[in-house]
């Protein structure tokens, strides 16, 4: 289905996971897509366009909102593939649609962002797709994750609000928000302990 419409000149993307399929004499790592049944295309959402796609076998539907096609932020997409890409062990995990951001701060994963979770005596992020609701988890090290709003969440029990008043400028010296986000690391240190 990706050929046929790369063939078309429409830009497909279909996110891929290794996994180890075992038969009855051997084992073998095979691609198998991340999220079965959801393929990934770029395209202008004109009419003709949505009737090209719509043309292209194995297509059965375009995911959107009131006969609309709903993008899916580049961001994801570019998450999904820092995650698939790195080497680094990925599986399928639920959607998580709460808990606290986190990002990679350092390492082949840097910069991508996501929900920590631990299993089985290890850390995962898991990285979602909001639009069609599913997620993988790639394993990270704990030392590599931080808060991704650390210094806005340190700066803001700073000032805790009062009442609505006039504003005004408050200049923090930044070794103080430093400090704040330092206080913050054992907080993340005894939730996910390895």
């Amino acid at each position: 289905m990706a050929n046929d419409l790369n063939a078309k000149g429409v830009e497909s993307y279909l996110p891929v996971l290794r996994e180890l399929h075992q038969w009855k004499d051997r084992r073998k790592p095979v691609e198998v897509p991340a999220f079965g049944g959801y393929l990934f295309a770029r395209f202008d959402a004109t009419q003709r366009n949505r009737v090209r796609v719509l043309e292209t076998s194995g297509v059965v539907r375009l995911l959107g909102h009131q006969g609309e096609p709903e993008a899916v932020p580049d961001s994801e997409i570019e998450s999904l593939r820092l995650s698939l890409n790195s080497g680094a062990p990925c599986t399928r995990h639920p959607y998580l649609a709460n808990g606290s951001l986190l990002r990679i701060e350092r390492g082949p994963l840097s910069g991508l962002e996501g929900r920590l979770v631990r299993s089985a005596n290890a850390l995962r992020l898991v990285v979602c797709v909001a639009s069609v609701g599913q997620a993988i988890a790639v394993e990270v090290a704990r030392e590599d994750v931080a808060p991704i709003d650390a210094l806005e969440t340190a700066a803001a029990a700073l000032f805790p609000e009062g009442e609505a008043g006039a504003c005004a400028v408050i200049e923090v010296p930044a070794h103080s928000v430093r400090r704040q986000v330092a206080a913050m690391q054992p907080v993340l240190n005894e939730s996910f302990p390895m």
